[in-house]
């Protein structure tokens, strides 16, 4: 896929994975529907992408809300005339014992990390479909490979998007759609210090950063057609797991 002048709807677009994805589309002039729950830190990925070439606009809203992923390709539509690619990279998911996790809370994630996937991706096909092009990429999660306690909602709708991706990558073989999914292991963002399980200096320095992220969802979009990866894994020096 050329990455250059690319039109992007982005979930998760507030900060982290999604800011930096943002970026990196920024600096091929991409363009960028940045999709979130607060307009305050949408407005902050916005200069971002200004900043590094590319142009934006937002949608404030849940990405499990319709109303929020027909605006989401409205704007799209309507601003840069068309959709290239959308990444779901939205997520929610605080780690906590299953007796204490309460329904609101499972309710949450997986909204936030699978039905959010559902809901943009069904958006976003009509118009993609009749393109006869288009990529779909779901950030998961190494969580959605390999279990780990007290993440039993986190767990549950990462492995749910593993399973959405694999039956709609068949669903649209041949319509020239693909879906690929992005599997990372633990980031330092801002996102740990919200979960109630904020991690040491010395961990997060370990941990993959937003920019590895979005550099090898960049990388992967950008390989040739007969060396198209679907998927990958991306470990780091937190990770217990050996895929």
């Amino acid at each position: 896929m050329d990455l250059d002048a690319t039109v992007t709807i982005l979930t998760g677009a507030s900060g982290g994975i999604g800011r930096a994805i943002a970026v990196e589309l920024a600096e091929r002039q991409g363009r960028v529907v940045a999709v979130g729950r607060h307009a305050g830190p949408l407005a902050v990925t916005t200069e971002a992408v200004a900043d590094h070439g590319g142009q934006a606009a937002t949608v404030t809203g849940d990405v499990a809300d319709v109303e929020t992923a027909e605006a989401a390709v409205a704007t799209a539509l309507d601003r840069f005339g068309r959709v290239d690619l959308l990444v779901n990279a939205a997520g929610f998911g605080p780690p906590m014992p299953l007796v204490e996790l309460t329904k609101e809370t499972w309710d949450a994630t997986i909204d936030s990390c699978l039905t959010g996937v559902y809901v943009m991706s069904r958006a976003v096909l009509p118009t993609m479909l009749a393109a006869g092009s288009g990529r779909i990429v779901n950030v998961s999660s190494i969580a959605g490979k390999f279990a780990e306690a007290n993440r039993t909602a986190y767990c549950a709708a990462k492995w749910g998007v593993q399973g959405f991706s694999l039956a709609l990558r068949d669903e649209l073989a041949g319509t020239g759609v693909q879906v690929h999914v992005l599997n990372p292991a633990a980031v330092a963002t801002g996102w740990w210090d919200t979960t109630g399980d904020p991690q040491p200096a010395a961990v997060l320095e370990r941990m993959l950063t937003p920019d590895d992220v979005a550099r090898t969802l960049a990388w992967m979009l950008a390989q040739p057609e007969h060396l198209q990866i679907d998927e990958i894994v991306l470990r780091n020096a937190t990770s217990p797991w050996s895929p």
